[in-house]
């Protein structure tokens, strides 16, 4: 059976080492200097930070404090996305500006964002997405970035590890780099993130390191029991149980849905995060994150995957910015978005990163039945 969530790239070996893994004080120094190395900057210049989110405002909020900016200009946002990247911008008192995807791509080009570059005059940074792990023409970023004066964030959440056409590692070109550790991400310890500032840039005078707290002892438990619950959950998934199982751990406030966690620049990350961490950053696999299609009808292509025993349910993303519970409340311009709200109607994903023979044929069985349902126009 393939799962997209539920802890699926966890095996029943790494749900023990992460449920029982222990971590010192060197762990935490080793992954801030393994970043620093990595993406070409100085320790000074990193922080380990509770969310991806967190790590995106600590970069806006860091570009404001060094002048380059002010508060209300308008950031550059991929137009299919996720809820926590808006967040972080609106926390740091800047106003997301959304750029429509291209047709059958999950980002933007270089072309759409130097059009709204044109008339938007306060766009003064954008943040690349790199989508699924997929490298965006880089260069032509860079050009861009150096015409019109422009901060650039590479958000790596989805991407970390990935080189561009170029040779070089995502992470490496722009102002900064952040990374988030949640549930399903190229690093994945349930909650925690990192910030890397790049080209001189440093952190807020009101942002200190050493004042960093831990999680809270609830998120910290809720982290480490994560990926058994998945297991259990993938159990009972046979028993159609799966549902209730997964509620009953939402009210009793044993799990939290990854668009839920905070953004809280008062905290860090724990060691033994820390060291799982160091551990998946350096045995990153040089592929994409999830494998994508374009589907004609969504729902009863993945009524069919289920029937086949393929639970493909968990969309990035199922509206233009996810989670859906949240879109509303986002005022989202469809009407100048209309590639994003089309993609995000017709996507579907699968996994990458099973290795086994077993689940290698299963996922061409389930690529037969999407390529069945898959966009023709």
């Amino acid at each position: 059976m393939l799962f997209l969530g539920l802890a699926s790239n966890y095996s029943g070996r790494a749900t023990l080492s992460h449920l029982f893994s222990l971590g010192t004080s060197s762990d935490y120094k080793n992954l801030e200097k393994e970043l620093a190395k990595r993406f070409k900057t100085e320790i000074s210049q990193v922080s380990l930070v509770y969310s991806g989110r967190t790590a995106i405002f600590l970069a806006l909020k860091s570009f404001l404090d060094s002048g380059k900016i002010k508060k209300g200009d308008h950031v550059a946002v991929n137009g299919f996305t996720c809820k926590a990247v808006a967040e972080a911008v609106k926390k740091a008192g800047l106003e997301p500006v959304y750029i429509d995807i291209e047709k059958s791509s999950p980002d933007f080009s270089k072309e759409s964002l130097e059009s709204k570059i044109k008339e938007d005059k306060l766009l003064k940074v954008f943040i690349l997405q790199n989508t699924f792990g997929i490298p965006c023409d880089i260069s032509g970023f860079e050009k861009i970035k150096e015409k019109y004066g422009l901060l650039m964030i590479e958000d790596l959440a989805h991407c970390a590890g990935r080189k561009y056409a170029d040779g070089r590692e995502i992470g490496t070109v722009g102002d900064s780099a952040c990374l988030s550790f949640g549930k399903g991400k190229s690093i994945d310890t349930i909650i925690g993130g990192a910030v890397v500032l790049r080209n001189n840039f440093s952190f807020p005078k009101s942002f200190k390191k050493s004042d960093l707290k831990l999680p809270k002892l609830g998120d910290s438990m809720r982290a480490g029991w994560y990926p058994l619950f998945g297991v259990i959950a993938r159990g009972l998934t046979h028993l159609h149980l799966e549902k209730p199982f997964l509620g009953l751990l939402l009210k009793l406030r044993w799990i939290e849905r990854s668009a839920d966690t905070a953004l809280d620049s008062s905290r860090t990350i724990t060691n033994w995060q820390s060291k799982l961490a160091l551990s998946q950053l350096k045995s990153l696999r040089p592929t994409p994150l999830r494998k994508y299609y374009l589907v004609e009808n969504r729902e009863a292509c993945l009524k069919e995957l289920k029937k086949h025993g393929f639970r493909l349910e968990e969309l990035w993303y199922e509206v233009p910015v996810a989670p859906e519970r949240y879109y509303k409340s986002l005022h989202y311009p469809e009407a100048s978005c209309p590639n994003a709200v089309r993609f995000s109607k017709e996507v579907i994903n699968l996994p990458t990163w099973y290795k086994d023979e077993t689940h290698k044929n299963e996922l061409k069985e389930a690529e037969k039945i999407i390529k069945s349902f898959r966009r023709t126009k």
